[in-house]
Order: structure tokens, then C-alpha cells, then sequence
């Protein structure tokens, strides 16, 4: 019983790490999306204006 208590005394602060973890991950995760999108774009614009199309 005295671990039971113990193990449940740990559980919020478990979830609250798992949850901060997680919450980082997906968003470096759609900062770096962003990037590459962004440079995809950037890239894609100055390519048609190197060939000279509209």
C-alpha cells in the first residue's frame, strides 16, 4: 500500500513531463515544416525569375 500511495503521488508530475515533452517535439516539429516550406517557396520564386516567367 505504502508504494501504491508513493507511485500515485507521481503520477501528475509523470503526465505534466510527458505532456511538456510532447508539447516540444510537435512544435519543433512544425517550426521546422515552416522552414522548409518557406525555402521551398523561396527557392520555387527565385527560380522562376531567374528563367523569366510570370
Amino acid at each position: 500500500m505504502k508504494y501504491l500511495k508513493m507511485l500515485i503521488n507521481y503520477i501528475p508530475l509523470s503526465s505534466f513531463i510527458i505532456f511538456v515533452v510532447t508539447d516540444g517535439i510537435t512544435s519543433i516539429v512544425a517550426a521546422l515544416a515552416f522552414i522548409v516550406s518557406a525555402g521551398g517557396l523561396l527557392i520555387n520564386e527565385k527560380i522562376k525569375r531567374s528563367k523569366g516567367i510570370d
